[in-house]
């Protein structure tokens, strides 16, 4: 059992745009994690080989189809490991039909911290963890960004869903990327790659209404959470 409130931040999206009972089973599976399903590490070799890629420039396709063979060649014994590699599988021939639709905007990628800073709302932590961070200088000055992975093929995101989770990802920018250093956040480099959906989601402008109802969210799962 969790007994801090935390979620993250594709969930924080789908919880935001979704109907109650939907909601407390998303503060449920939360509190009380299975144990055999992490969906961070259940697409870890998908989402490892989609941020080298992009990494790399996102040009050099073989980061890729090495994953790929690799994930192919395995044999699993368990039905639950073999499902998860089949996921894997198809997260990353999913990917490969939206290589047209990535764009870095002419900013250099990096990958994302290992084990980054939370953003806090009324005491519940939301673990953002952009898996790239975008940097460029434009015109004399550093505009930052970072690039958030979903995989989930039973909740893709939506437009609305994405802005919220675009949104969140743009104040991590602002309190932990520019925080460390000079730079200004770029609200279109905080794309949504939503690899269930087959959509590269636009960083949205629109920011404050959105993080204001973040924070109100978040109060309602601070009072709901001693109840799950």
């Amino acid at each position: 059992m969790v007994n801090k409130p935390t979620i993250s931040v594709n969930k924080l999206g789908e919880y935001i745009t979704s109907k109650g009972a939907r909601q407390r089973k998303i503060l449920h599976d939360r509190k009380y994690p299975d144990p055999d399903f992490q969906m961070g590490m259940y697409h870890r070799e998908a989402s490892e080989a989609v941020a080298s890629y992009i990494a790399s420039g996102a040009i050099d396709q073989s980061p890729l189809d090495s994953v790929l063979h690799s994930l192919e060649q395995l044999t699993p014994d368990k039905v639950g490991t073999a499902r998860r590699i089949n996921a894997n599988i198809d997260a990353l021939e999913r990917f490969s039909t939206m290589l047209d639709d990535m764009d870095l905007m002419g900013a250099e990628p990096v990958l994302g911290a290992h084990a980054p800073a939370k953003l806090t709302f009324h005491n519940v932590e939301i673990s953002v963890r952009p898996e790239i961070v975008l940097r460029a200088t434009i015109k004399g000055k550093l505009y930052v960004g970072a690039l958030k992975f979903h995989f989930s093929k039973s909740h893709p995101h939506t437009a609305e869903s994405a802005g919220f989770v675009s949104a969140a990802v743009n104040e991590y920018c602002r309190l932990h990327v520019v925080g460390y250093g000079d730079g200004i956040v770029n609200a279109a480099f905080c794309q949504v790659i939503d690899v269930a959906s087959g959509n590269v989601f636009p960083g949205v402008k629109a920011t404050k209404q959105r993080l204001n109802d973040i924070s109100a969210e978040c109060q309602n799962i601070a009072a709901l959470w001693p109840t799950i």
